[in-house]
């Protein structure tokens, strides 16, 4: 197994985007897999040209994606930390949102490979060495298998339940980062990480 940054091609984003589709149409998302593939591509394009700190991780195994992790830096004027500023309640926000921090946005991990650590390992790789004191992360009350997986990696319930918008209300979680130091990754056996 390898971890490595997205390495730009559209062939890659096809396949991120396939395997996003594949597993937002799962409960409890229930996403259109068809519009995944469409609107998914457009969401890294738009991130990778706009984003400070785009981070898209990739993890393949045999040479076929088996996972993805998606992040960016956030802070005043980017979409959903104004949305989080809005609608977080005032110690929440006095406690986790900051000028600019991290946001995790997705961390995908095929079926056949859940449960194997890469998912840690995924984690782990988008969040070493950022120049931030903190990251944030929604994910849906209903998720309790990412959520039990983020809280395994020190993760902290920030809201159980907020609404930020017209989608279904999700669970805000943050963690505390060490700025410009690296984490600890561990993958599954015959792993290798490429910056």
């Amino acid at each position: 197994m390898k971890i490595s940054q997205w390495d730009g091609t559209e062939d890659q984003v096809d396949a991120i985007a396939r395997l996003y589709a594949d597993a937002f149409a799962e409960p409890p998302y229930d996403e259109d897999p068809a519009r995944s593939r469409i609107e998914f591509p457009q969401r890294i394009r738009r991130y990778a040209a706009g984003k400070p700190e785009f981070r898209l991780r990739t993890a393949t195994e045999d040479g076929d994606l088996v996972g993805f992790v998606l992040g960016t830096g956030i802070g005043p004027g980017d979409w959903w930390w104004d949305r989080l500023n809005a609608t977080l309640a005032a110690p929440h926000r006095a406690r986790w949102l900051e000028q600019q921090q991290f946001g995790v946005a997705e961390l995908v991990v095929k079926p056949s490979h859940r449960r194997s650590g890469l998912g840690s390992a995924l984690m782990n790789d988008v969040l070493d060495g950022l120049p931030y004191n903190s990251a944030l992360l929604a994910c849906y009350p209903d998720a309790v298998a990412p959520q039990r997986l983020y809280t395994s990696l020190g993760w902290t319930v920030i809201d159980p339940c907020l609404r930020v918008s017209a989608s279904p209300p999700t669970q805000i979680m943050g963690i505390r980062l060490r700025p410009r130091t690296s984490r600890r990754i561990t993958l599954p056996a015959r792993s290798s990480v490429e910056g």
